[in-house]
């Protein structure tokens, strides 16, 4: 079966042409969206008006029998100038441009059919249906440019950390559903604002190397080791050659290897005194924190707290789109409210990095407002077991247990981005 389209350019019959318009329409069909008009050439068509710096669309008197309402929406999407607001997201972006058709599609939808009336797509080519098109296209594009601006920040996020030469992208089979659904959610958008900060999270949580004689090069050094000399040494004259290494003035190259760093481990308190700005800023801190893992190439374990430890959510190394997304959600449906057991919480973390054998010494960091009595004892002996260091972040307050227990204590008395910025550059 051949597919036809209205944009000038684009091979209807390439493969990959195909398969974006199939993404497209599979990822629509998943948000139950049928009907006769969600074609393989609409896909297309969708996906390129937002792919595509300019998209051209041919003239009326090229338009193919049968297209007449899917030349009136692409004809009337391209001209709009919301839609500047979207591409500034999707322009050459095939992942983005993917999730944004399909919410596009079901925005638009919603639009016409206003109060649950039933849509017939064939009444929008005359000239009152063509008003109403317009329209409709004008509120879905408005709520379309929100979502696409945090779908970037999610693929952002998922970006950080990755391997030089691996790239990153959206499994949209497995994910883009739940991305769709999380650039939508209020929560979440707010989260996603930290991410205006990461240029000066990068600058502070780079990761850290270890010299060792047969690493990666890295520079130069002087000294005596044989291994690393640099072959323009080994022409010296004897006599000036054992002097150099004698004095230890040798050229060498310098070599490293990556610093092994066991997980980070956050706990967070969700007690019904942290309700309000104070678990919004460390929800916040915690996404902050997870790009540091990421950077520094860290397994990365959350729980949240009140009487009792929440579900654990993990993130590892190798991080997988289904990790994010989980601690995403996590992050966005928990609400404040319950006790505060800070001694039970940090005990549940050692015994978890115990029972996983982390090798190198892990991080336990715990954001907390609370001024609880804790089991120092029982914790200290906990801490050692595990290889593990407490950090702890007070929020507007004082712990002195946890002064006791901690290697490094914060305070914090202004909920801002500094303060989140001075937690993620704690050396470790």
């Amino acid at each position: 079966m051949s597919v036809k389209g209205v944009l000038k350019g684009v091979n209807y019959g390439d493969p990959v042409v195909l398969f974006r318009g199939e993404k497209v329409v599979k990822l629509a069909k998943r948000f139950g969206l049928e009907g006769d008009f969600l074609t393989l050439g609409l896909g297309v068509d969708l996906f390129y008006t937002l792919y595509l710096p300019h998209p051209v669309v041919v003239g009326l008197a090229g338009v193919d029998e049968g297209l007449s309402t899917h030349y009136s929406i692409v004809k009337a999407l391209v001209d709009l100038e919301e839609l500047v607001e979207v591409k500034k997201h999707t322009i050459l972006d095939s992942s983005l441009s993917t999730l944004a058709s399909v919410s596009l599609i079901q925005h638009l939808i919603e639009e016409l059919e206003g109060l649950n009336e039933s849509v017939d797509f064939k009444d929008l080519e005359g000239r009152s249906g063509k008003g109403k098109l317009t329209s409709a296209l004008k509120e879905a594009l408005k709520r379309v440019g929100e979502e696409a601006e945090n779908m970037r920040k999610l693929k952002e996020l998922m970006a950080v950390g990755t391997a030089p030469g691996k790239g990153s992208h959206f499994d949209l089979d497995e994910s883009g559903e739940d991305v769709i659904k999380l650039a939508r959610n209020a929560d979440v958008s707010k989260l996603l604002e930290v991410l205006q900060i990461v240029p000066e999270l990068f600058r502070r949580s780079r990761r850290r190397f270890e010299r060792f004689s047969r690493g990666e090069l890295a520079g130069y050094d002087l000294g005596s080791d044989l291994e690393r000399v640099v072959p323009e040494e080994l022409v010296l004259p004897r006599k000036y050659f054992l002097m150099k290494f004698s004095e230890s003035k040798l050229l060498l190259y310098e070599k490293r290897l990556p610093k092994a760093l066991g997980s980070i481990y956050l706990l967070v308190d969700k007690s019904g005194s942290m309700e309000g700005d104070k678990i919004s800023w460390a929800k916040a801190t915690a996404i902050a924190l997870l790009i540091k893992a990421r950077r520094e190439r860290r397994e990365f374990n959350m729980r949240f707290f009140d009487g009792l430890p929440h579900d654990r959510v993990k993130v590892s190394k190798n991080v997988k789109p289904t990790e994010l997304l989980n601690l995403i959600k996590y992050l966005a449906r928990v609400r404040s409210g319950g006790g505060t057991d800070i001694t039970r919480a940090i005990a549940t973390a050692c015994d978890d990095i115990t029972l996983g054998v982390t090798k190198n010494t892990s991080d336990i960091i715990v954001v907390t407002d609370g001024e609880d009595t804790l089991s120092v004892n029982l914790l200290k002996r906990k801490l050692r077991q595990a290889n593990a260091k407490l950090t702890s972040v007070m929020i507007l307050g004082d712990n002195k247990d946890l002064k006791t227990l901690s290697e490094h204590y914060l305070t914090v008395k202004v909920l801002d981005e500094n303060a989140i910025l001075k937690i993620v550059e704690t050396p470790d």
